[in-house]
């Protein structure tokens, strides 16, 4: 039997028709071993005594008291025998052996980590990860990359695997940036983690007990297919056994990651601009009169350069060129109108059209229209508003039309470019070589000014609208 001194107590109060059982145990987490002695039993006995005693004689009061000692995962109990009616052994012994079920130890549950539900979705073109545990989880107190050999590790993770390839794709929470970034990882045979690092994701508590995580799947390595997975879990082992766990149970789930693609975009209201907001160092950069045989090359330096641009496109020469206008989407840059046969001041049937084809060869709606020449009154302004699309001219032009050569083209633009800038270019209409050659030095010179690129939509605070499909 433990000294006071290193024992706790719980006491749980049943009442029982006026009469009452008291059950006093130790707490799990603060039992100790014995003290070894001559006259100290076993390290791995528990005993137990229980005593009765009697209340005062007008309320009959009876109660039976208990006490616990365990080592690691053993309960051992010694009985003795009481001489108490039926009825009170039988209540005796049903709490005793319900409080020593809950007593005992489970890493699983020692911290409240326990899986409760776990779902995958798809919204837009983000995976969206929805976790429920027991008991809310402490990110910061799990590990964003961990190691599933170490028994103590924290994590709680969502695996993903795709026989006949090795291993599982981890996606877990944790870290500094819990709620900005998760941990990435692929755990091969063994559970040894290899290509460790982390992606961007958001990831919202809308209740204590519920994490939801929503990422671009291919910052993760994760190509449209068909997966199995899992939610893994472990709240650290304090002593020898297995703490992880897994949902489901046994085997796995399945889920089909579609692929996606833009479907349109918001911000299409009625309205003329020629920049964005002058507080951030943000840059559109926008290309006129496409498709063409050139558009294939600007979308390469775009590519080598990780900017995203803003395509204007004339009706009459899309046919044929279908698959450099999905080309153009795929790596996340945007169409929009410049109407079917590149008029001044359009009518309906001018837009319209425009917009028709787009869609008919991209499924993607546009919501930015570009008048030629940038010529407007209201009419064009309101008809475009009307199709849902807002009317955009620019505030930086090099004449690029005119052929004024490479340099006169990248001078023009990067000593007029200021926070927020629309800047004119072609990519189609004529020979477009000197735009081409100024384009890597146009943005290399205002990324090293500190600028950064983006869509027009995005830069009017909009966003584009991604769907799955097949």
């Amino acid at each position: 039997m433990l000294p006071p001194s290193e024992r706790e107590t719980y006491q749980t109060h049943i009442p029982w028709r006026s009469k009452a059982l008291l059950l006093t145990l130790p707490p799990v987490s603060t039992w100790p071993a014995p003290p070894v002695s001559a006259a100290a039993p076993p390290a791995n006995a528990a005993t137990r005594s229980v005593a009765r005693t009697k209340g005062s004689a007008r309320r009959g009061c009876f109660f039976c008291r208990g006490r616990i000692t365990t080592c690691h995962n053993t309960l051992v109990m010694k009985w003795k025998r009481l001489p108490l009616a039926a009825s009170r052994k039988i209540l005796c012994a049903v709490a005793l052996a319900a409080a020593a079920t809950l007593l005992l130890p489970s890493a699983a549950l020692a911290d409240g980590q326990r899986l409760v539900r776990a779902d995958l979705s798809q919204a837009g073109k983000e995976l969206v990860v929805e976790l429920r545990t027991a008991k809310p989880v402490a990110l910061s107190k799990l590990q964003a990359r961990p190691d599933p050999r170490n028994v103590s590790a924290r994590y709680l993770c969502v695996g993903f695997g795709h026989p006949p390839r090795a291993g599982e794709r981890w996606l877990c929470l944790g870290g500094r940036q819990s709620h900005r970034r998760i941990g990435v990882e692929t755990v091969g045979a063994g559970g040894r983690p290899m290509q460790v690092g982390s992606v961007r994701a958001t990831v919202k508590r809308p209740r204590p007990d519920k994490l939801v995580i929503a990422l671009e799947p291919g910052a993760a390595d994760l190509s449209p297919r068909r997966y199995q997975w899992r939610a893994v879990a472990s709240s650290g082992c304090t002593s020898p056994g297995n703490c992880a766990e897994v949902l489901p149970a046994q085997g796995m789930r399945t889920f089909r990651l579609r692929p996606v693609r833009p479907v349109g975009c918001t911000g299409g209201s009625p309205g003329l601009v020629t920049n964005g907001p002058r507080d951030r160092k943000v840059v559109a950069l926008t290309f006129d009169d496409g498709p063409s045989d050139y558009t294939d090359d600007f979308l390469e330096v775009l590519r080598e350069k990780d900017v995203r641009g803003t395509f204007f496109e004339v009706g009459q020469v899309m046919p044929g060129r279908e698959e450099v206008m999905r080309e153009i989407l795929a790596q996340g840059s945007e169409l929009g109108d410049h109407t079917m046969d590149h008029v001044e001041l359009p009518g309906y049937s001018q837009i319209a059209g425009a917009a028709a084809r787009i869609r008919a060869y991209t499924h993607f709606q546009p919501c930015l229209f570009r008048p030629p020449g940038g010529a407007v009154d209201a009419g064009v302004i309101a008809t475009a508003g009307s199709l849902g699309m807002r009317t955009v001219n620019w505030d930086v032009d090099p004449r690029d039309w005119s052929l004024p050569g490479t340099g006169a083209i990248y001078a023009a633009i990067v000593g007029h470019v200021r926070p927020g800038s629309i800047v004119l270019m072609h990519d189609g209409g004529g020979p477009r070589s000197e735009t081409l050659a100024a384009l890597p030095q146009i943005i290399d010179t205002l990324r090293g000014r500190g600028y950064s690129f983006t869509t027009v939509t995005e830069l009017l605070g909009g966003r584009i609208l991604y769907r799955p499909y097949g």
